[in-house]
């Protein structure tokens, strides 16, 4: 089998025909450009932007951000276990590609995903235009760009079932990342929760153990879910962890150095 016999295969073939025709969806190029264009816009073109500019202030904009990503999460639960009161169940949970209600919903809900990642990518933007240059590091960057391809690749495989344990997780963690993110933008708050943050990071380096625990259920052969996907998952969740980890050692446990 050829390059081009192979990618048709894996990319039209096997992939979920209650998709074709949505945004974003039928070709790999708009998912690719989308992320370029990042990239392109944190590391080259925002930079040499605000070169000569001051740094803008953003702080109704984070606000509101920060409110919607809280909502939009939020829903996000809120469907998955209106559909499956077992989302976050440790079993094999074979995928539901018929046209019933219930599987369509999962479907929409799990694309809804992908826009709200593609979504996310504006938090680097405004890092950018803050000149909070410091905040823009490799994890970042990584972090945004896949989740936004795990989601992509979940909508397009594998949306429903045991496969809507990940956005159930991430979205309740999201819920909790955004509501520290808005606390901490609150001037009479602020102090209280800005202490908090060290267990916003715990909290996500826990689910991402579970992620990789869960996926390896996916991977057992007796499961009859598609396993391409299962290991991308724990490939990327353990690099994942590995950078969050790093990033905990060294904001939380390494010794602060003391001014001269």
């Amino acid at each position: 089998m050829g390059f081009t016999e192979t990618y048709n295969y894996y990319y039209y073939d096997q992939a979920d025909t209650r998709i074709k025709g949505w945004f974003l969806m039928d070709s790999p190029w708009p998912m690719i450009l989308i992320t370029l264009s990042y990239v392109c816009f944190v590391f080259q073109f925002g930079p040499r932007f605000m070169k000569n500019r001051p740094a803008y202030d953003l702080k109704t904009f984070i606000r509101f951000f920060n409110i919607f990503q809280i909502v939009a999460n939020a829903y996000l639960v809120k469907e998955i276990f209106a559909v499956y009161s077992d989302a976050v169940a440790f079993r094999c949970l074979p995928i539901d590609y018929s046209d019933d209600p219930g599987a369509m919903r999962m479907v929409k809900m799990t694309y809804f995903l992908t826009l709200l990642k593609v979504i996310d990518l504006i938090e680097t933007g405004m890092f950018v235009l803050r000149k909070k240059y410091n905040q823009i590091s490799f994890l970042h960057v990584y972090h945004h760009i896949t989740t936004a391809f795990v989601a992509w690749i979940s909508t397009r495989y594998i949306a429903g079932g045991m496969a809507v344990f990940y956005p159930a997780m991430n979205c309740s963690v999201h819920v909790i990342m955004y509501t520290y993110y808005l606390l901490s933008t609150t001037d009479s708050v602020k102090e209280l929760v800005i202490p908090l943050k060290r267990y916003v990071t715990i909290i996500q380096m826990v689910q991402f153990l579970i992620l990789i625990f869960h996926a390896l259920i996916a991977a057992l052969p007796s499961c009859p879910v598609p396993k391409v996907p299962a290991y991308l998952m724990i490939m990327d969740v353990l690099l994942n962890l590995n950078l969050f980890y790093n990033f905990y050692k060294k904001a939380y446990m390494q010794p602060k150095k003391k001014l001269e």
